[in-house]
């Protein structure tokens, strides 16, 4: 800043100089009117250098708080990428990857069962036959895509039967498809959704008491595989308002599923 000033103000002291020579100067002394002539021009030329060192200090700091605004607005909106984990496991011949702000839960009733900590209806899960009861050559022994999809449908429905009151489900198949992946193996995906429909008073005696109320719509993507004579299943669950958010990264996770050789 004192640089600055220095360059806008020296100007204007070398400006003020008398400009009578050593001579005149000497022999005759300025007048009164000739020192306040000077000293107006003075004020004038130093007034005149401050208002343009503060719009230039002024634009400096305005020009400084617009980039850094930009700067953060850039950064505030930018979309955090999702980061992947891989999870392996060599004694039972699987792995896929998933989200890596997703966590571990033990005891839900499947091999490995993951979870969104903030949406807790949105999990994954791998499960797979016993070859004492059940012994597969390949996925095909399960008939075409759209047979096995039939098949994980009436699985999801009879793991979720309620002996509730008035409760309902809907549900429907929304794809079925066969994909050879790069280890050489043929997956089937499946994919439907289900939606649970509950009376708010089912013990009412008129029906126009008991309205019923949609309770979850959720998706439902199941990956199929076999290997060591054994039927995989990964299964990934997600409400329908989530599932439409979060699509790319869950079909990430469904295409990196793998059934791999036990040694």
């Amino acid at each position: 800043m004192a640089a600055i000033l220095e360059s806008v103000m020296a100007p204007v002291f070398k400006s003020t100089q008398p400009t009578t020579s050593r001579r005149a100067f000497n022999s005759a002394a300025p007048t009164t009117t000739g020192w306040s002539r000077c000293r107006q021009i003075y004020c004038e030329r130093k007034d005149e250098a401050t208002k343009v060192l503060r719009r230039k200090t002024v634009a400096l700091i305005l020009s400084g708080c617009v980039f850094t605004q930009i700067d953060f607005r850039s950064f505030a909106f930018a979309k955090p990428s999702v980061g992947f984990r891989e999870y392996i496991d060599t004694f039972d011949g699987y792995s896929f990857k998933y989200p890596q702000n997703w966590i571990q839960v033990r005891g839900a009733g499947a091999d490995i069962f993951f979870r969104d900590p903030f949406v807790l209806d949105e999990n994954l899960s791998v499960g797979f036959s016993s070859p004492s009861s059940s012994r597969y050559n390949g996925v095909e022994d399960l008939g075409p895509p759209e047979e096995a999809g039939e098949k994980v449908l009436k699985q999801y429905l009879t793991e979720f039967m309620s002996t509730r009151l008035g409760v309902r489900r809907e549900s429907n198949i929304l794809s079925t498809s066969s994909r050879v992946a790069d280890d050489g193996r043929t997956y089937y995906q499946v994919e439907v959704n289900i939606k649970s429909y509950a009376n708010n008073n089912e013990l009412a005696v008129m029906p126009q008491d008991r309205i019923a109320r949609m309770e979850w719509d959720r998706r439902y993507l199941s990956v199929l595989g076999v290997e060591n004579n054994r039927l995989y299943e990964l299964r990934l669950q997600s409400p329908e308002n989530v599932f439409v958010e979060e699509e790319d990264e869950l079909r990430r996770v469904m295409e990196s599923f793998r059934v791999n050789k036990v040694t």
